[in-house]
């Protein structure tokens, strides 16, 4: 990665609030030194899923910091598309002044004759000919002025375009290097953690969701939102085996920030049903294909960038029923497989939580 790069990451790592050091954390009932000595007995497989979680968790925020890069990018792309179809439209009423002048002058019998009027190979030719710059009125040479100066800022803009392109470029490389890098460590932080004793497991568990609920509420006091309902009686994981970070109230294109959960892992895998509710299908819009599981018990979880459903629109549904398969629909097209989850504990069309700390209490 490049060292500009870099440093618009640490940038980036340091506004994020949910991810403040462990130490800015206030203990809870799991400190970290209880942690290390439950995992002393697979001391050596802790440290690779330390590592591999750690540079897990690195390389998400990476990504989500090029994701915000090609947006602004390409924001300022589209705007300055825009400003040259207007210097293109432009210029193309300024040549047809230009053109009706050069006629008018003409037929009146000024010193442009035939020959010249006609003759030449470009209007670039036709403006610096003598005859019509002798002949023009001010008005006139006015239109010349116009055009020049149009054409002037056309080259400048398109200029602009070609180095937006070239950095959007670059930051497409950036992205798909890190996707590999995500991808490979959340394998190894899988792999490692199967590999932890059950003590291990279980504190360094209680720990992490310990740490996430903290780091939930103290962004809910500082944005006045919600910090999670936590652990819900009879919540499945929606996503088995995947890899997640919480992101809830990252920035997104825009404008937006993000109100869920992005649970990554291969694409085509399994996505469950988080509760007993009825599926309703969606095919469009940011989301893609996409899910909302209306539960019993009145919360309602919305499943977004599906490769396919596995069932129909108003079916019935039992827990860990298989609703979809993991993809990359709507605005994930072209980026890693994953599952955008959200928790409405209102119902559809009530604001969503954080679902992170759900997620992490049911996830492993």
């Amino acid at each position: 990665m490049s060292s500009r790069f870099l440093r618009k990451l640490l940038a980036f790592i340091l506004t994020m609030s949910a991810f403040s050091v462990v130490s800015q954390v206030p203990a809870l009932g799991v400190n970290k030194s209880q942690v290390q000595q439950a995992c002393a007995s697979s001391q050596a497989q802790y440290d690779i899923y330390d590592a591999a979680r750690a540079e897990f968790e690195q390389s998400a925020m990476a990504y989500e910091q090029t994701l915000n890069e090609i947006a602004s990018v390409e924001y300022k792309r589209e705007r300055l598309a825009k400003i040259v179809a207007n210097r293109q439209s432009e210029i193309g009423d300024v040549q047809r002044r230009i053109d009706e002048q050069a006629i008018e002058l003409y037929m009146q019998g000024g010193m442009l004759d035939a020959g010249v009027m006609f003759g030449v190979g470009s209007l670039d030719q036709l403006i610096t000919a003598t005859e019509f710059l002798q002949s023009s009125t001010e008005g006139e040479l006015g239109s010349l002025d116009d055009m020049l100066a149009l054409r002037a800022d056309l080259t400048r803009f398109e200029g602009d375009l070609v180095a937006l392109d070239a950095q959007l470029r670059e930051i497409e490389a950036q992205r798909l290097e890190i996707m590999n890098q995500r991808t490979a460590s959340a394998a190894a932080e899988r792999a490692a953690w199967d590999k932890l004793s059950g003590q291990c497991r279980s504190l360094r568990l209680k720990y992490e969701q310990e740490q996430a609920a903290a780091r939930a509420r103290a962004a809910a006091r500082r944005s006045s939102g919600s910090a999670g309902v936590g652990s819900i009686p009879g919540f499945r994981c929606p996503f088995p085996g995947s890899s997640f970070i919480d992101s809830w109230g990252f920035p997104r294109s825009g404008g937006r920030t993000h109100k869920g959960t992005d649970m990554f892992g291969p694409y085509g895998a399994p996505l469950l049903a988080a509760s007993n509710g009825t599926v309703y299908l969606s095919g469009g819009g940011l989301g893609g294909k996409s899910v909302w599981v209306i539960a019993d018990n009145g919360y309602a979880y919305y499943y977004a960038h599906l490769s396919s459903f596995n069932l129909k629109s108003g079916t019935r549904v039992s827990t860990g029923a298989v609703v979809g398969f993991n993809g990359d629909t709507g605005n994930a097209r072209g980026g890693a497989p994953h599952l955008h989850f959200e928790i409405h504990p209102g119902g559809r069309g009530a604001p969503a939580v954080n679902p992170y700390p759900t997620v992490s209490a049911a996830c492993r």
